[in-house]
């Protein structure tokens, strides 16, 4: 029993140690990688800049500021239906009104949350993409992916896919 908790802490002084040997080579890059998060939780598209990814940063930027645009434009809506309803003496209309205005306001909820999604979503690529910058997979350009008719086998036809490395 005593032999048991000997290994499994020398086991466990030697993870800890593995994790800090590996924290240290990789520090500059998560580094990189929470400066870019940090940047995309401020404005989508500031941490993909950050890395250099401009087209992306563009597509990013631009998706939160038509998701927010488009819900102000419905903020702007309920409240224009909601004092409608408000102000309306016809009860005929009350109805109608107070269908625009929960219209409005669902729409504007589930553009927010889609504007939180888009935002996690840029957030977490902003961070993988400045932790992966100093990553080196040994990739060059040469790699190809061919993609090859096969030979009919028992009546059906199939498609080949060849990775070619370097």
């Amino acid at each position: 029993m005593r032999l048991t908790r000997m290994l499994l802490l020398l086991a466990l002084a030697l993870t800890v140690r593995a994790a800090g040997d590996v924290a240290d080579v990789d520090s500059v890059s998560l580094a990189q990688g929470r400066r870019a998060m940090w940047k995309s939780v401020a404005m989508n598209g500031w941490g993909q800049w950050h890395n250099g990814e401009r087209v992306k940063a563009a597509l990013f930027s631009a998706t939160e500021i038509s998701i927010l645009v488009a819900a102000l434009d419905r903020q702007k809506e309920w409240r224009h239906w909601q004092d409608l309803r408000e102000n309306s003496t016809d009860e005929g209309l009350l109805a109608a009104y107070a269908a625009k205005e929960d219209f409005y306001l669902r729409d504007r909820n589930k553009l927010l949350w889609w504007w939180l999604w888009a935002k996690l979503v840029c957030v977490l690529d902003a961070y993988v993409s400045g932790s992966l910058s100093n990553f080196d997979a040994g990739w060059t350009d040469e790699a190809r992916v061919i993609l090859e008719p096969s030979l009919p086998q028992q009546g059906a036809m199939g498609l080949r896919m060849r990775l070619l490395l370097p």
